[in-house]
């Protein structure tokens, strides 16, 4: 993936990127085999992170939706969740540190078939590895590691999102206090 923020036009200006190619020598692997030499994911977060890293809340999207959920003081524009997401809302970012990724193998500034493998310096296209829920899954994980998070009060997501959310309790059972999931099934065909 270019590193040039600026080739993401679709993203906002609360878009924030965070490179994981440090956390593994190897890579990240893929659960499906191959692995992508780094990885970038997208992301948007709104509230602060308590001293004691325990009032945090991850947002996995749908198939759809970029990690613009919510408005804030760097983008006023409205997101997708605009009405559950803010002060005193269902997702009160007057108490949560609230993070939305955007999903791996997403369009929206996350390492995906259009970002360039930088073993050949081309967009990976159809030879980026198969991506399952679980892989998404990881690299939420490894983001909010690296924001400082080892336990999240609450993972949320619809669709393919709450998929997800429903494997990151699985995967991570010991890293998450509630878990919601909207409109997802417990496994793909």
């Amino acid at each position: 993936m270019a590193s040039d923020e600026n080739a993401y036009s679709f993203t906002t200006k609360a878009t924030r990127y965070l490179n994981l190619s440090n956390l593994k020598a190897d890579g990240f692997p893929m659960r499906r085999g191959g692995c992508l030499p780094e990885i970038t994911l997208a992301y948007e977060a709104w509230g602060q992170l308590s001293a004691s890293a325990d009032n945090a809340v991850l947002i996995f999207t749908g198939l759809s939706p970029s990690a613009h959920a919510a408005s804030s003081g760097e983008d006023l524009s409205p997101g997708w969740w605009e009405y559950m997401i803010g002060p005193g809302k269902a997702i009160d970012t007057s108490r949560f540190f609230v993070v939305c990724v955007n999903s791996l193998g997403g369009c929206y500034g996350s390492t995906g078939p259009g970002s360039i493998d930088p073993r050949t310096g081309r967009p990976y296209g159809s030879d980026f590895p198969t991506l399952t829920v679980e892989d998404i899954t990881c690299a939420g994980h490894e983001l909010m590691r690296e924001l400082g998070v080892q336990h999240l009060h609450t993972v949320v997501g619809s669709s393919m999102g709450g998929m997800a959310s429903l494997a990151y309790a699985i995967m991570f059972p010991d890293s998450v206090d509630y878990l919601i999931s909207i409109s997802a099934a417990a496994q793909a065909l």
